[in-house]
């Protein structure tokens, strides 16, 4: 049976994920958004008719990833993996909780490594595919309040770094993108009120995401960074 090529987005609820879905969709790209919050993906489609498949999924959970994957292995062929999904607690170290940490931890780097381990044996069959990750500047810039987050992120970059050269040979790109501060739901509504006009606008990122896309099968831009034209905040 031919399967439909297929991109994966995780976390598509939301802020630049949704973008990409968005984007994605409409310019005639099948799309697999997964979320926790599925009602958010399913709303979209709705209401916008597109070409979005939506899957409940928790990445930090490889339980979750498994049973979704071979769900969706049936019918479909990832062809690109976008690891978008993440989240943070704006606060000092010593007031993270364990159970920030492990939250940050799990799904903004294990549940990103869960979701390339799942999709890579098929690309390295087809020798063909693309690695996306959605990182940000807090990887490699220090901002205070977000020590977990960076850590997520930095150890994202660098499992990312390496495994980009294990792919070579098989023909899959790896691309980090580093973005600065965007107008997401993952800011405090008092952060958002105060600097939005800082702030780049998913839409406009997730247009230069695509265009990335678009070009990745004759060139390999690999480390991006996409800072507001007045930068950090």
């Amino acid at each position: 049976m031919n399967k439909t090529d297929a991109i994966w987005i995780t976390g598509a609820s939301s802020g630049i994920g949704k973008s990409l879905a968005i984007k994605f969709s409409e310019n005639n790209y099948k799309v697999i958004g997964t979320a926790r919050r599925i009602e958010n993906i399913n709303d979209l489609n709705s209401s916008n008719s597109l070409n979005v498949v939506s899957y409940k999924n928790d990445i930090s959970k490889i339980e979750e990833i498994s049973q979704f994957y071979s769900e969706i292995k049936k019918n479909y062929s990832i062809t690109c993996l976008i690891n978008n999904a993440g989240i943070t607690s704006f606060k000092p170290f010593k007031d993270n909780t364990v159970n920030e940490i492990e939250s940050i931890i799990d799904t903004n780097l294990k549940g990103s490594i869960y979701s390339v381990k799942t999709v890579l044996p098929e690309m390295i069959e087809r020798k063909s595919g693309l690695i996306i990750n959605i990182l940000s500047v807090a990887a490699n810039t220090v901002f205070t309040n977000s020590s977990i987050y960076a850590a997520s992120k930095a150890g994202l970059a660098a499992f990312a770094k390496v495994l980009r050269e294990e792919l070579r040979e098989y023909n899959i790109p790896v691309i980090n993108i580093y973005p600065g501060a965007t107008s997401t739901e993952i800011w405090p509504e008092k952060t958002i009120e105060k600097f939005s006009h800082r702030m780049m606008n998913s839409t406009k990122l997730a247009d230069l995401i695509f265009d990335i896309y678009k070009n990745s099968s004759n060139l390999s831009p690999e480390e991006i960074v996409v800072r507001p034209i007045t930068g950090d905040l």
